[in-house]
């Protein structure tokens, strides 16, 4: 490759930014579906013990994953093709989450299904990592906006694909149908012809308040995923307490009610997300954009905890699920601008990436701890005076120029 870098390469088509934006899609589609209700159904066990196995599984996915990002994203910065770039890596990743879904599907018992979730991540991460290290080599600056909306779009596909799965009346076709549909959306841009670029091995100059700014995001990041991942892992559980007219739903009814709430925050959150980071480009107003969706982050889990009936609850849900998803695609094309090594920039966004995984750590074990200890309200007024202090951090960011 050319010496250049992000910062020089020529602007990306509007073909090449929608194919990649649906092959992050396809990444969100991996996990979301599998993680969110397939795996909290099939380790369907008693209510005094589904919250505490939820967590172990959960957290050992998390560290396999925490550990997996980082070497997947070193391999692909010391291993990239001249010609492909790395989309052989990528390709690699997505065969060998291929073979963690059969693992999942194979396995039995606690052990079994501890086993196939590690090796579910391990495969999962070899796709994700190198795929968001392309983003930060060959998409310059003045497009990094345009492209975390778009992004943020296709985060709702993994709501989409909740409810399509869900759809399925058995646990192994819905097993198949998620990483088939993960796949479709995945590969046309790997069939894409890449577009020239420029080399990642250099950078024109030193990024001002590097060190700084990295941090003030790498930690709001962190609050946000905090709250992001406890939700995750713990909605279908938190709405089996919301009483609908009165009356307690089934753990079947509440899945299906969570993926219909999922499919309600998708159609809004493309438009909210593709608007924002147009904004966020033409504005230059990213951080304020980044503090104002903290905020709404905040809003949303005060009304979980003090509001648990089920209109209200849905409309929490949903304005959670939104600004969620919007914060972590445009601030992870924020934080691309950041990187001070651009021969590094896998192994160095596998370690951001630890503020996705480290919730998946800490989250499940502070979800138990306090739900023990008096239900969900006390957790999620926790997690919303975290996303205010995440807001904090993004306004010490010093903006270049």
């Amino acid at each position: 490759m050319s010496a250049g870098g992000a910062q020089t390469a020529g602007r990306r088509s509007g073909l090449w930014l929608v194919l990649f934006a649906l092959a992050w899609g396809g990444g969100v589609i991996a996990y979301t579906p599998l993680l969110t209700l397939l795996l909290p159904l099939k380790l369907g066990l008693s209510p005094g013990d589904k919250v505490a196995t939820l967590s172990l599984v959960t957290m050992a996915g998390a560290l396999t994953a925490s550990i997996a990002n980082v070497v997947a994203g070193d391999l692909s910065d010391r291993w990239r093709s001249r010609r492909w770039g790395r989309r052989p890596w990528i390709a690699a990743g997505l065969a060998a989450t291929a073979l963690g879904y059969a693992a999942v599907a194979m396995s039995e018992g606690l052990a079994g299904v501890l086993i196939a979730i590690v090796a579910f991540q391990i495969g999962l991460n070899l796709l994700l990592a190198p795929l968001a290290a392309l983003a930060a080599d060959e998409v310059p600056d003045a497009q990094k906006g345009a492209l975390g909306g778009l992004m943020g779009a296709a985060y709702p596909l993994g709501a989409f694909s909740g409810v399509a799965v869900m759809a399925v009346p058995d646990s192994l076709g819905r097993l198949a149908a998620a990483f088939i549909l993960a796949a479709v959306a995945i590969l046309p841009f790997l069939a894409l012809r890449p577009a020239p670029q420029g080399s990642a091995a250099t950078e024109p100059e030193p990024r001002p308040h590097g060190r700084r700014n990295l941090a003030a995001v790498w930690f709001a990041r962190l609050l946000v995923q905090l709250a992001g991942g406890v939700m995750f892992a713990f909605a279908l559980y938190y709405f089996e307490t919301v009483r609908v007219q009165g009356q307690a739903l089934t753990a079947d009814g509440a899945a299906g009610r969570l993926a219909l709430l999922m499919g309600v925050a998708a159609l809004l959150t493309a438009p909210v997300s593709i608007l924002l980071g147009q904004l966020s480009d033409r504005l230059s107003a990213r951080r304020a954009i980044l503090q104002a969706l903290t905020l709404a982050v905040a809003t949303a889990l005060v009304m979980l905890a003090l509001l648990p009936v089920w209109p209200l609850a849905a409309a929490a849900y949903v304005l959670f699920a939104i600004a969620q998803a919007v914060f972590l695609a445009l601030q992870q094309t924020y934080v691309m601008q950041l990187l001070p090594s651009p021969q590094h920039r896998g192994r160095d966004l596998g370690i951001l990436n630890l503020t996705n995984t480290l919730p998946s750590i800490a989250g499940p074990a502070l979800a138990f701890v306090l739900i023990s200890g008096g239900g969900y309200r006390g957790l999620m007024l926790v997690l919303a005076a975290l996303a205010v202090v995440a807001g904090v951090l993004m306004g010490r960011v010093r903006e270049p120029g």
